[in-house]
């Protein structure tokens, strides 16, 4: 039996320590390449989609709870052009670039189906990216109403990030209609604040506003970027409120809520923020509940990425939202 080998940074680690394992695998036994699957577990029927059709994107097609809204998709489920949860939309530099849009709609971005029967995983090969990033996004759905995503990348050519050096990752929830449109997370008013609730909606605050905004952990400095750069409304971010806890709640229509939590908000080497934007918000009440991940200064052939989890159910109170982040964090800390 022939065998390969293969290096693992996708399973559940500690804060800021991936942990790496070598395992051997047969080759026989690769994952299955497809274009979509669709996986039931707990509440969740979810259908995940790789980038091949060019009027669809990739990352989470459609989410229902079976249980507490059957017939609502989180999603978009209209505009097929942007119809897609935890979404891998843009990579971008600090400097005018036309590869800082969209740039992982195109080339190939192959969806691969896991033995495990509940895990999905898309994967890039550097020659396949502009930016010569390798990435891999992997999905696992688990009971009763989550699904654990854990994403790696590993840029070839750091110059091509230009004298800034950083690289932002950005992705994208398009939501289908909600009840509230703001983002709500644990924050800072001010540098003397105390920590409290925050809810807010990407007011227009900045000169380069457009439809919406970003928003940055306590102790993150904002982005510097080129003065000719055009598409810059992913680059800045407010300087007031700042993050505290790296996890949001949005407020979904049938009393649904979504809650995004990641593994880290910020160190010298990389930083989650939160992003807003609203531009379907005049025909809908359908705005996007993104995030970004930037790697502060990229250096060539270093693997960098995050975890984190997707909650899709009933909403009870932005207390059990706190809960829900505390007993996923606690639970990291132990594995």
């Amino acid at each position: 039996m022939v065998f390969s080998f293969k290096l693992f940074s996708w399973l559940p680690f500690r804060p800021r320590t991936a942990l790496l394992f070598l395992v051997l695998i047969p080759a026989c036994a690769r994952h299955e390449e497809t274009g979509t699957v669709s996986v039931k577990r707990g509440d969740l029927s979810v259908m995940f989609r790789d980038n091949s059709d060019p009027a669809q994107l990739s990352g989470i097609d459609t989410l229902m709870n079976v249980a507490a809204a059957p017939h609502y998709d989180a999603y978009d489920p209209e505009e097929l052009g942007a119809s897609a949860g935890l979404n891998f939309e843009h990579i971008i530099s600090g400097h005018e670039n036309p590869n800082n849009r969209h740039t992982p709609r195109h080339g190939k971005y192959t969806l691969h189906k896991e033995p495990d029967g509940h895990s999905v995983t898309l994967a890039r090969r550097p020659e396949d990216s502009p930016w010569r990033v390798a990435s891999t996004f992997r999905y696992t759905v688990k009971a009763p109403h989550y699904i654990d995503f854990d994403f790696r990348c590993t840029p070839r050519d750091a110059s091509l990030f230009g004298n800034h050096g950083y690289a932002l990752f950005f992705f994208a929830n398009y939501m289908n209609d909600v009840e509230d449109i703001s983002l709500h997370f644990r924050g800072h008013k001010s540098a003397d604040g105390p920590e409290e609730w925050i809810s807010t909606n990407a007011p227009k605050a900045h000169p380069d506003w457009n439809g919406g905004g970003s928003y940055r952990a306590l102790l993150a400095k904002d982005l510097a970027y080129d003065d000719n750069l055009r598409h810059r409304l992913n680059h800045w971010s407010y300087d007031w409120p700042r993050i505290a806890r790296p996890f949001y709640y949005g407020r979904a229509r049938h009393g649904m809520t979504l809650i995004l939590m990641f593994d880290r908000l910020v160190s010298e080497r990389d930083q989650i923020r939160f992003s807003l934007f609203k531009f379907k918000l005049r025909a809908h009440p359908r705005p996007a509940w993104d995030f970004q991940y930037v790697v502060n200064r990229v250096d060539s052939n270093t693997e960098y990425g995050f975890c984190g989890r997707l909650v899709w159910k009933k909403f009870v109170s932005a207390e059990d939202c706190l809960q829900e982040y505390e007993r996923w964090a606690a639970d990291l800390e132990v594995k």
